[in-house]
């Protein structure tokens, strides 16, 4: 079974892989269709006005469709076990106050998370660090400690909530930020 699962996540990092690089297809493309649009305007042969109505209106369908569309986002490849100058904050002691608001925030894993296959990822997010329905991470336990510690993500490890008024009112105060109603 354990086969079947690297399969897959081998499988879908080639889809997204490719995903990927046709957008930046669909970049260049979308450059030369710019390019041709100025040289019909400099020669004469389109209307600038009426270019600008049907973009705005264009622009508004595809907007909704973009909106509609999954992307994917890898972390930047950085070896996780060997980052040094890592934040020192006691999350012990602070955790019944914050209760573990930074599990909450999402975020892109990186090529060795995947590879490693412990921290488990979003499937309709590639390759977004997976929730429960509260919010937190699934790899946040009930006494919001985290099960994957030793091979959290790096993005977990250098994050630093001392300035993040998400988080925090007043760190050194121990205030933690007011809860959002949609955080209750």
């Amino acid at each position: 079974m354990a086969g079947d699962s690297d399969d897959l996540d081998q499988g879908l990092q080639f889809v997204h892989t490719m995903g990927m690089q046709t957008k930046a297809e669909a970049h260049d493309n979308a450059a030369t269709i710019y390019a041709l649009i100025e040289e019909l305007l400099a020669r004469g042969l389109v209307d600038l006005r009426s270019l600008e109505e049907r973009r705005e209106r264009t622009r508004a369908r595809e907007g909704e469709r973009a909106r509609a569309m999954a992307h994917v986002t890898i972390a930047d490849d950085v070896d996780k076990y060997a980052l040094a100058d890592l934040p020192v904050i006691d999350c012990a002691a602070r955790l019944p106050l914050c209760k573990a608001r930074c599990c909450t925030l999402g975020f892109s894993l990186s090529r060795q998370d995947l590879d490693e296959g412990m921290v488990r990822w979003d499937y309709s997010k590639p390759y977004q660090i997976r929730r429960k329905p509260d919010g937190y991470c699934v790899h946040n336990d009930q006494s919001r400690g985290c099960q994957l510690y030793a091979q959290r993500p790096a993005v977990c490890r250098t994050y630093d909530c001392r300035e993040d008024k998400r988080i925090w009112q007043d760190f050194e105060k121990r205030i933690p930020a007011p809860v959002a109603p949609d955080e209750k």
